[in-house]
């Protein structure tokens, strides 16, 4: 039986629960984003944040490199446009994060809008306040990410399109055209919308009356245009046409190979310190294509080409491995857990004093909108049918990839409002035939039973090592040693030989000693971190190693210490270390000689001012504590034993 789209009484009554949508949402975001950006996390982009940040700012100042996009650049391009990127770095992250929030409380809005036209007024209020307080949505809101700009623009299509999709309603042409332009843009900041754009002309074909068809099919064909823009936008930077970044075609193969979970990119090659700020999974796709196939990197197209004949290859020649591949990553979707991608959701949750008292989930959500799905199947088939159809397109452009936690973002935007429409009603299945009801609680049970499962290591809490040292590296990064320190500690725990916790332990724990801050009963971890660091053999840190050499020679093994300074030759901070232990084979004239560049290291400085080296011209000296002072305390224990 086909319900009546529901009509307002007055546009006041329409507009309150909007606007008690839209206030609840702004409130949650901004409070958390207001604890959020006193953390360090808060204050410093990481990973593909900072590389959002950089492009923004390329573009800002027409300094792009003549190459293809490697990521979608639409969120970078919205930055500019706003104005953002010609900011500060500092500047330019807090106003993305603000930005990201204040669209927070728009998607709310919109998630309310489309349960109205589905469901009617009282599931608008529902799925609104279920949007608005779902801690995922508010977590990546505070993140200068795509993901959350990008459910702008799908959910705004998708509200432009949702009066369609009930028996008997009509939309012109220009509704079809906003919706087709609105998921296009979508799919310019996160590409795996491309498919819910495709399939647009296939609901305007589904839903348009024999005498409008062509022209609300042509109008759904809107959005091209904007493809169209990118590509000559993309070939007037590179010389390359092309609409798509190339990233898609290794992650493609990598969330598809064998023996990957595909629940989130996996690095199978450790890169060196000089490369680690650099996007891994670049950085992995150029190692691996040159081992693969013995030829430079430098020819993108054949890179990809390589990348899709390997996945083509994979699905033509083990068709089954791969489809329980599927299976498995379907599953991973349907789970409550929110799977890893640059950060844990779970791991940064219970930090928030926002975010880690709020019960909703993915899995609550699940199971509310199956009983959405029911209710309105009941009421009008047809939008059930295109709810589910469009679920299906949505989730089908995941499982190819990878279904860590924002890539299903738009997912639960559409499982958020038909649960707002199965809360409005709570009864609506009273009146049902038993088999009926039967079948509801049935269907019900079965969708709690998976998504609050853990079979095959869906809820997977290794990847914490990771948050620990991102965090490490972000607090080291803002001068809070004694997190950096902590968190540090707290991932090499979890993974001893982790190389990026290891170089900010030992970093880290030494600038606490320069402030007399570290404390004395955590010296003899960090003499085992030191260890560790020099025995991983990498000399692309060899300051660092310098530094590390000194826990030796606090630890008692002076000549060690002298060995690895002396093996590490002009190294400046090898050379101060030398002198300010009294090694006989060092000279001052050897540090006075050093680079400009090297009297931002902290050992340099000690040496410089015991010593008396006077710095080049255009560089300050001296430390926080007195050099000398300083030197005495870090070395004056073993200097009697040196050689």
């Amino acid at each position: 039986m086909a319900v009546p789209l529901p009509v307002s009484a007055s546009p006041r009554r329409h507009l309150w629960p909007l606007a008690a949508v839209a206030t609840v949402a702004f409130v949650y975001a901004f409070g958390h984003l207001g604890w959020y950006l006193g953390t360090p996390l808060g204050r410093v982009p990481v990973l593909d944040e900072a590389e959002n940040l950089a492009l923004a700012n390329a573009i800002s100042r027409h300094a792009l490199p003549a190459e293809p996009f490697y990521r979608a650049p639409g969120y970078a391009l919205l930055l500019s446009w706003l104005g953002f990127g010609a900011a500060t770095p500092a500047d330019l992250f807090a106003r993305a994060l603000a930005l990201g929030a204040a669209l927070h409380a728009l998607n709310a809005v919109l998630a309310a809008q489309i349960a109205r036209a589905w469901f009617g007024r009282g599931a608008a209020l529902g799925a609104g306040l279920l949007f608005a307080l779902h801690p995922v949505f508010v977590h990546y809101s505070t993140q200068a990410l795509d993901a959350v700009p990008a459910l702008t623009f799908f959910l705004a299509g998708l509200c432009c399109l949702a009066p369609a999709f009930r028996s008997g309603a009509t939309l012109s042409g220009f509704r079809w055209s906003a919706a087709s332009l609105a998921w296009a843009s979508a799919t310019l900041l996160r590409p795996n919308y491309l498919l819910v754009w495709l399939a647009l002309p296939l609901f305007a074909l589904w839903r348009a009356s024999r005498d409008t068809r062509g022209r609300v099919t042509a109008a759904a064909g809107t959005g091209a245009a904007l493809f169209v823009a990118l590509a000559a936008w993309q070939w007037r930077v590179s010389g390359v046409a092309g609409f798509l970044p190339w990233q898609g075609a290794y992650n493609l193969w990598a969330a598809n190979q064998p023996g990957a979970h595909g629940r989130y990119y996996v690095q199978h090659v450790s890169l060196p310190a000089a490369l680690a700020a650099q996007n891994p999974a670049r950085v992995e796709s150029a190692l691996r294509y040159r081992e693969e196939t013995g030829r430079a990197p430098d020819d993108i197209a054949a890179m990809n080409a390589h990348w899709r004949a390997r996945f083509a290859d994979r699905v033509l020649h083990q068709p089954l491995d791969w489809l329980g591949q599927l299976a498995r990553k379907t599953y991973a979707l349907l789970d409550d857990w929110e799977q890893y991608n640059n950060k844990t959701f779970a791991f940064h949750r219970a930090r928030s004093p926002w975010l880690r008292w709020n019960p909703l989930s993915w899995g609550v959500l699940f199971v509310l909108g199956v009983a959405g799905v029911a209710r309105l199947a009941a009421e009008d088939r047809v939008a059930a049918r295109a709810a589910l159809l469009l679920a299906a397109a949505t989730s089908l452009s995941i499982v190819l990839f990878f279904v860590s936690a924002r890539f299903r973002l738009p997912l639960a935007a559409l499982t958020t409002v038909l649960a707002g429409g199965a809360l409005a009603a709570p009864t609506f299945w009273r009146a049902w035939p038993r088999p009926r009801q039967i079948a509801l609680g049935l269907a019900l049970a079965a969708a709690a039973a998976l998504t609050f499962s853990n079979f095959d290591g869906v809820r997977d809490r290794s990847t914490f090592v990771q948050d620990h040292a991102l965090l490490a590296r972000a607090a080291a990064t803002v001068g809070d040693d004694a997190l950096a320190w902590r968190e540090s500690v707290a991932a090499l725990a979890l993974q001893p030989a982790h190389p990026d916790a290891l170089r900010v332990a030992v970093a880290s724990y030494f600038n606490l000693l320069l402030d007399a801050a570290a404390p004395p009963t955590d010296e003899p971890r960090w003499h085992e971190d030191a260890r560790r660091l020099l025995a991983a053999g990498a000399d692309d840190t060899p300051d660092l190693r310098a530094v590390a050499a000194l826990a030796l020679w606090r630890a008692g093994d002076t000549t060690a210490a002298l060995a690895e300074w002396r093996r590490l030759g002009a190294t400046p901070s090898a050379i101060a270390a030398r002198l300010l232990a009294h090694d006989e084979t060092a000279r001052a004239a050897e540090l006075a000689a050093a680079p400009p560049a090297s009297w931002s290291q902290p050992l340099v400085r000690l040496a410089a001012a015991e010593f008396s080296i006077a710095p080049p011209a255009d560089i300050a000296a001296g430390i926080s504590l007195p050099a000398r002072e300083v030197a005495a305390r870090l070395f004056a224990a073993r200097r009697a034993a040196a050689p």
